[in-house]
């Protein structure tokens, strides 16, 4: 979307901070302000509360002389470098298989480390397919199934096929699954309706512009392995 230098920088600028971002256009920080992303993901477990915010502040360490790092919770302490990190998130069904989905917002950062961490380490539910920040989880989580029930009928839930459905590579049935973490919908600011091709900023959209939409709304489809899953808990989700 930044086809230019001056587009790509405060794209970066609204992807690392809003306040960065903002310019003496009060229509450009109020699109600003309504810019989010709302990831799925299917994580093992389910959270102990169906809603609420993580704020739970992340910081890297090194590993292996320096050669790899990994983001981890920051110590309370606060005096390592930490980063802030607030994520808001949904439940959106029941446990089945031993899994949930849920819907993932990050409110400050704008990687992926954020979410998968945040589920992993604050949530107590790792993402389907990360190893990285639930190896030991998954572990368990093949080797010993638990039973659920059906929500309306109480009767064991067994997960299946649902016919029609032939290719199973990376999804929730798969011996070793993909990583289940989507950003399903985005909404920023349309950059295009202030800033010139020539790099010329206008306040209140460009003349060509104006009749314009202050926002641009993206949906994003699922990926094959994802939309496997899916269908086969979809009858569950609200």
């Amino acid at each position: 979307m930044g086809r230019t230098r001056e587009s790509f920088t405060r794209l970066h600028w609204l992807f690392t901070s809003i306040k960065l971002a903002r310019t003496a256009s009060q229509a450009w920080n109020a699109a600003c302000e309504s810019y989010l992303q709302r990831y799925w993901a299917l994580v093992i477990g389910t959270p102990t509360e169906s809603e609420g915010i993580i704020s739970a502040p992340l910081t890297k360490v090194l590993l292996d002389d320096g050669k790899a790092e990994r983001v981890i919770l920051a110590h309370p302490s606060g005096i390592d470098g930490a980063q802030e990190a607030v994520t808001e998130y949904r439940v959106m069904g029941p446990t089945i298989n031993g899994c949930s989905w849920i819907e993932l917002r990050p409110l400050t950062g704008r990687k992926h480390q954020q979410l998968r961490v945040h589920c992993a380490e604050a949530l107590g539910t790792p993402i389907v397919g990360d190893y990285k920040y639930g190896w030991f989880v998954h572990q368990r989580w093949k080797q010993n199934p638990q039973p659920d029930f059906e929500p309306f009928t109480g009767e064991p839930y067994k997960l299946r096929r649902p016919e029609g459905l032939e290719v199973q590579k990376g999804s929730v049935l798969s011996k070793v699954p993909l990583l289940h973490l989507h950003c399903r919908e985005m909404v920023v600011p349309n950059i295009a309706k202030f800033l010139s091709n020539t790099g010329e900023w206008h306040d209140n959209g460009t003349p060509w512009s104006k009749e314009k939409p202050n926002l641009l709304r993206f949906i994003a489809p699922l990926p094959a392995h994802m939309k496997i899953s899916w269908n086969i808990m979809s009858s569950y989700l609200v």
